[in-house]
């Protein structure tokens, strides 16, 4: 085996470790609260415990039926995102489609200036209408904290702005926020 291969598999042996230790806390409470929460009967089907257990059950059922009714925005093409902001934002904003420059793209929800923080410090540059339009990058931002700022999800802002994987943010990039 060339060294080439067995660098391959050593990082192939250390990304599947990392798998496994990220994943196994979640399976283990999983399982557990499972374990917890329902006996089967021989027929296969689940029954609480006690009386105690199958009220947190209920409630677990209330839980979910609960957070289903998340408030949601409409992207208008089919795509929803959630209403409540990164951060200490109350609401949420997205640009959609948010392909690279993609012309027919647009801003969902309202930019909400947040104030600067220390990695977000950069300049503001607003419309004709006193509007978010785009944002200078400082020395030392991110493009989290420029999400959290604005109150947009920086996901779609980098995917827009083309900067992700190698292309990260840099000092005196412009990135659009409302296309």
């Amino acid at each position: 085996m060339d060294r080439a291969a067995k660098i391959a598999a050593g990082i192939s042996v250390l990304v599947i470790a990392g798998l496994v230790a990220v994943a196994a806390p979640a399976v283990a409470t999983a399982t557990g609260a499972l374990s917890e929460l329902a006996l089967f009967s021989p027929g296969g089907e689940a029954e609480p415990a006690s009386a105690a257990q199958a009220d947190d059950v209920v409630a677990a059922e209330e839980d979910v039926v609960a957070s289903e009714k998340e408030p949601l925005i409409s992207a208008g093409n089919g795509t929803w995102f959630s209403a409540e902001g990164p951060g200490d934002c109350a609401t949420n904003a997205a640009i959609h489609p948010y392909g690279a420059h993609d012309p027919s793209a647009r801003l969902t929800g309202e930019l909400i200036d947040m104030g600067v923080t220390e990695y977000a410090s950069g300049e503001v540059g607003y419309t004709a209408d006193g509007l978010i339009e785009t944002y200078t990058v400082a020395p030392g931002d991110s493009l989290i904290a420029i999400g959290e700022r604005f109150c947009v999800d920086y996901v779609t802002v980098g995917a827009y702005n083309d900067r992700f994987g190698s292309k990260v943010i840099q000092p005196g990039d412009v990135l659009v926020l409302r296309p």
